[in-house]
């Protein structure tokens, strides 16, 4: 018999808890537990969480004296998580009712150690669906760029957590240096299906705290090289970041060098899913070029990189209206555009 711990950490989401519990309460595969990490929350989380428990034997609460950070906190519920499997959720977040059920039965009929899978974004402009690569050689080769398994999504083996756990010294992309280390040793995965609803709102790390994040993306980037056997030299180094930082491109010697690189990335993989992810971050670099207008269009266009992405009807149309108007990738514009569906 499959058995699920569900780990919430939470921080002042009174708010959101209610609904993210019942999602994992309400599943087609019933978890053994849910743990909720309160990581001193000064809200009425602890109430909320105490109508929780006395609802449903199931819920227990692990309350941190003092706020340690939502690694520490997490990490703090691992050690008592009793399941074979054991499901990530935010607070915020909610589960469909199907999640644990396909997610550990994709895992077991694949192999896979640790999974996430592809989910819906709401809550800050148009609703839309996330389907990031689910095979196992295009998803370590995105993960070269980015975390590509969204955290609240994961799903993960007992024994990935015995070896591996969250470093507290981390509070934003912890997520992503978990699984780069972790995939050294372990299988990956997305199940090609949206599981989870992933709540976006305007106090998110993700979206408040963008710069400091990327420090610390930087450097888990250059490891998730490293760990691949891909050497760099510093200035590669420099435009391998440059090519997912939240920043436009505003020279054209440096827009040409990522495409050398990128190419250059290319021949270090055999796998055709795997060319094709690396190749899907020409588009991504030229968004952020775009204050080089139709200089960035025509080189765009004139690489072997452009005829090797599977793309939409209307990219190459974005691209021009990007170059068109020049548009900052930092500008309140860009930011509207992100909220209404474009992906960089």
């Amino acid at each position: 018999m499959t058995t699920v711990s569900v780990v919430i950490a939470t921080y002042n989401r009174a708010r959101y808890l209610t609904e993210s519990v019942r999602s994992v309460l309400e599943q087609t595969l019933a978890p053994v537990e849910v743990l909720i990490a309160d990581d001193a929350s000064t809200d009425n989380t602890a109430d909320v969480v105490q109508r929780l428990m006395d609802s449903d034997s199931r819920v227990r609460l692990i309350r941190l004296p003092v706020n340690a950070g939502p690694s520490a906190a997490r990490n703090t519920a691992l050690q008592q998580a009793q399941g074979e499997f054991i499901a990530i959720l935010d607070s915020d977040d909610i589960c469909l009712p199907m999640r644990l059920e396909h997610q550990s039965r994709y895992m077991q009929s694949t192999g896979t150690d640790l999974c996430g899978s592809w989910f819906e974004e709401f809550g800050h402009g148009t609703p839309r669906a996330v389907r990031w690569p689910h095979a196992e050689d295009a998803l370590r080769a995105a993960m070269l760029f980015q975390n590509t398994i969204c955290h609240p999504t994961m799903m993960v083996r007992r024994k990935v957590f015995d070896r591996y756990v969250y470093k507290p010294e981390l509070r934003l992309a912890e997520d992503y240096d978990l699984v780069a280390r972790a995939m050294a040793e372990f299988r990956i995965a997305n199940v090609p299906e949206v599981l989870t609803r992933y709540r976006r709102h305007a106090n998110q790390a993700t979206m408040s705290q963008r710069m400091d994040m990327e420090e610390v993306t930087r450097r888990i980037r250059l490891e998730a090289l490293q760990a691949q056997g891909i050497e760099a030299s510093p200035d590669e180094q420099r435009i391998h970041n440059l090519i997912r930082a939240p920043q436009s491109v505003r020279s054209l010697d440096d827009f040409e060098q990522i495409e050398f690189w990128l190419l250059k990335l290319i021949g270090f993989l055999d796998h055709p899913d795997a060319k094709r992810t690396v190749a899907t971050q020409w588009t991504r670099a030229a968004i952020r070029a775009a204050p080089l207008g139709w200089a960035m269009w025509r080189k765009y266009r004139s690489s072997p990189l452009h005829h090797l992405l599977n793309k939409r009807p209307t990219s190459d149309i974005d691209l021009a209206v990007l170059a068109a108007i020049r548009l900052d990738y930092r500008s309140p514009a860009f930011e509207a555009l992100r909220r209404f569906g474009l992906s960089a």
